[in-house]
C-alpha cells in the first residue's frame, strides 16, 4: 500500500455527487483525506471495524463482501472507478457491517467522514446528490435479495455477469478479474456450480473466456436467462 496526495478541486477523477460543492468545500476535502494505493489482494477495510472514512474508488476494482460464520464470504456488489464507498455508514455509529478489499490495483481516497456529515448539513445540492446515490444502492441490493431467493443457478451467474457487463466495466468484453470463487461468492452459488453454469454457457457460446477476457457473445440470451432462470 503506498499513498500520494493531489488537490481535489484539480482532480478530473473525482466523484459526479462533489460537482455540487464549491471551491471552498473541495478545499474542506482535500485537507481531510489521503489518497492510498493499494495491490490486487490487499485489505481496504474490516467488517467490525468502527467507521472513520468515506472511501472513494478513483481506479481500479474492489468488492464489498460479507464474511460469513462458515469460513465463506458472500460478495455484495463490486465497484469500479468513480464510485463512492460505504455511503450507508453516513450518520451511524455502528461498526463496519462489511469488508472491503481490492480485486484489481486500485486508487482509493478515504476521506473524514466527519466532513462529509458536514457538507451534507450545509449544502442541499450535495445532500440530494448522497441520497441519491444511497437509493440506487439500496434498489440494488432490492434486486440482490431478488436475485438470490428467487432464481436458479443460471439465472444468478446471467445477473452477475450482465452486472460485470454494464455496471462494471460497460463493455461485453472484460477481463475476468474474479476468481472463481469470487465469482461464485457474487452469483450466491458454491465454487463447483459456478464453474458448472460457465461450461454450460460457454458451451451454448452465451459467453467466452480466453486469455483471461470474458466475452459475451450473445446479450439477448443471457437477458433471457436472468428473466426465466
Amino acid at each position: 500500500m503506498e499513498n500520494s496526495t493531489h488537490n481535489c478541486a484539480n482532480c478530473t477523477l473525482k466523484s459526479k455527487c462533489f460537482e455540487a460543492l464549491n471551491p471552498a468545500e473541495l478545499e474542506l476535502i482535500s485537507a481531510h483525506r489521503v489518497e492510498l494505493q493499494y495491490r490486487k489482494g490487499e485489505n481496504i477495510a474490516k467488517q467490525g471495524a468502527f467507521v472513520h472514512h468515506l472511501l472513494f474508488l478513483q481506479k481500479g476494482l474492489v468488492k464489498v463482501y460479507m464474511e460469513l460464520q462458515n469460513d465463506s464470504d458472500l460478495i455484495l456488489n463490486l465497484f469500479s472507478g468513480g464510485q463512492l464507498i460505504g455511503l450507508p455508514n453516513l450518520f451511524s455509529q455502528a461498526p463496519l457491517q462489511y469488508s472491503v478489499a481490492a480485486i484489481g490495483d486500485s486508487s482509493i481516497c478515504a476521506i473524514d467522514i466527519r466532513v462529509i456529515e458536514e457538507l451534507i448539513s450545509s449544502n442541499g445540492a450535495f445532500a440530494k446528490s448522497i441520497i441519491h446515490e444511497i437509493n440506487h444502492c439500496t434498489h440494488y441490493y432490492f434486486q440482490r435479495i431478488l436475485t438470490s431467493s428467487q432464481k436458479q443457478l443460471s439465472g444468478r451467474m446471467a445477473d452477475a455477469l450482465l452486472h460485470l457487463a454494464q455496471n462494471v466495466f460497460k463493455s461485453n468484453e472484460f477481463p475476468m478479474l474474479l476468481s472463481r470463487k469470487e465469482l461464485a461468492e457474487f452469483a450466491g452459488m458454491s465454487t463447483m456450480s459456478a464453474v458448472r453454469v460457465i461450461k454450460d454457457l460457454e458451451a451454448n457460446k452465451i459467453i467466452a473466456e480466453k486469455s483471461n477476457m470474458l466475452h459475451i457473445l450473445n446479450t439477448n440470451k443471457l437477458l433471457q436467462l436472468s428473466k426465466t432462470g
